[in-house]
């Protein structure tokens, strides 16, 4: 990190987007890695030496060129909402910012094609004022970028209908830049390809803009349920995943023991104490929800009109959803953490009862129904009571015993992540990055 490299960075984007800071440089290198207990010690002492925000793309091509030919590490980064740690920087470098490239460059009601920093809230606005919307986003969607998403992300509210970043038509194409002494700017449009730029955690290319297929817009009312029992709203929860008369963008299911978690929505009489809660997103009015529910047991005890529907200042159940739940547990007690645990649909109710038998409150089930695959699924993103390393891997290795499919949330080598897309991401690595600088120290195995 010599001076005539910070010089060249200087003169190619200015010194008001350039970070050499100390405090601003160990602040701005995490993501929510913090959420893992056991990601926390190892991470919190790594730092870009320099943060770069790039506002053209040919600053970004010329940013990357720059580092490349003086042999920095590059760690591409977005708003940093990412749980996994893998954008941080675990070999200094520099830092490349994407969140000055927020330009929405076209828009159609089925396509949005934006830049790698624009805010997934800002792509969801615009498509509303043309009378579409996001297939799906994040419980983030207010921080999370474009390209952050796709790189690092899965799913979320609207992941019922339309699945994943993996799933073919969800995402149309990408622009993305090598990293080489001379970069290149290449379209990537087809599937195979794009599995080298999804999921890949910043390790193969940089993101400079893509393409989101957009839904058309519904008119979605929330509504939040509660059931005498978890099992009876796990089982409401199926029947909405499956059989449902309208359109669901979140079912998010909870046990009793995790709602008190929720302190707004408990001020409102949304979580009442001792039941077990339905946190659902619907295309259907509150008398149409009253009734499906009332046929598992389940009351209406909040409900939020369409028109208070990301709203600023308005409650959204989304923020009590996904990794959001976590936080949550968090804020009142440090100790909680989670695994992202697959439950099968069929046996969901035998799985949870057996498990709980076994570890009783230490491990509290959250389900997220979405699909994946193709397939329907009940996502686990449960809630572990933290002692040390060794008992989370006791819960996890517990759960697949019981036929449950567990992703480990706790480490920040992607290729220890059974998500991985695997030989895609080697394959674009080698062509994209041939000397190993992108995000180097996320994969357990090098690069040859």
């Amino acid at each position: 990190m010599n001076s005539t490299f910070l010089q060249s960075l200087e003169n190619c984007v200015g010194s008001a987007n350039i970070i050499v800071d100390a405090k601003q440089l160990s602040f701005w290198s995490r993501d929510c890695y913090w959420y893992s207990p056991v990601l926390k010690p190892e991470l919190d002492n790594n730092k870009a030496e320099v943060i770069v925000s790039p506002t053209t793309m040919a600053q970004l091509c010329e940013v990357i060129g720059l580092a490349v030919q003086h042999r920095v590490p590059i760690t591409p980064k977005g708003a940093g909402t990412g749980n996994y740690g893998q954008g941080v920087p675990m070999q200094g470098g520099l830092m490349l910012s994407m969140v000055k490239l927020d330009k929405i460059l076209d828009i159609s009601p089925s396509a949005a094609k934006v830049q790698a920093g624009v805010k997934l809230i800002d792509i969801e606005k615009a498509a509303r004022a043309i009378g579409a919307e996001m297939r799906f986003y994040p419980s983030t969607l207010i921080s999370s970028t474009a390209a952050g998403f796709i790189a690092g992300g899965a799913g979320g509210i609207g992941s019922l209908k339309w699945g994943t970043v993996w799933d073919e038509g969800n995402i149309l194409g990408a622009t993305i830049v090598t990293a080489e002494e001379t970069p290149r700017v290449i379209e990537v449009s087809s599937y195979a390809e794009m599995m080298g730029v999804i999921h890949n955690c910043g390790l193969t290319c940089v993101i400079a803009d893509l393409t989101y297929a957009l839904a058309p817009a519904q008119v979605w009312q929330q509504h939040a349920i509660a059931f005498d029992t978890f099992e009876d709203a796990v089982l409401f929860g199926k029947h909405l995943a499956f059989d449902a008369p309208f359109e669901c963008r979140l079912i998010s299911t909870h046990e009793a023991t995790i709602t008190p978690f929720f302190k707004q929505l408990v001020k409102l009489g949304a979580t009442p104490d001792g039941k077990a809660a339905v946190l659902l997103i619907a295309a259907a009015d509150q008398a149409t929800v009253a009734a499906a529910a009332a046929k598992q047991g389940g009351v209406i005890t909040w409900h939020g009109a369409h028109e208070d529907y990301l709203k600023v200042g308005k409650i959204q159940l989304s923020d009590f959803s996904y990794n959001h739940t976590t936080l949550w547990a968090m804020k009142a007690d440090e100790n909680w953490t989670y695994m992202q645990d697959v439950f099968s649909a069929d046996k969901v109710i035998e799985q949870y009862q057996t498990r709980k038998a076994h570890y009783g409150d230490a491990v509290l089930t959250h389900i997220e129904w979405l699909k994946w695959g193709g397939w329907i699924t009940p996502a686990g993103l449960s809630l572990v009571y933290f002692k040390d390393k060794q008992q989370l891997w006791d819960v996890m290795n517990y759960c697949e015993s019981l036929g449950m499919w567990v992703a480990n949330a706790h480490t920040h080598k992607l290729d220890e992540d059974v998500r991985w897309n695997g030989q895609p991401i080697l394959d674009a690595k080698r062509m994209w990055d041939p000397h190993n600088l992108l995000n180097p120290g996320h994969m357990k195995v090098a690069i040859a």
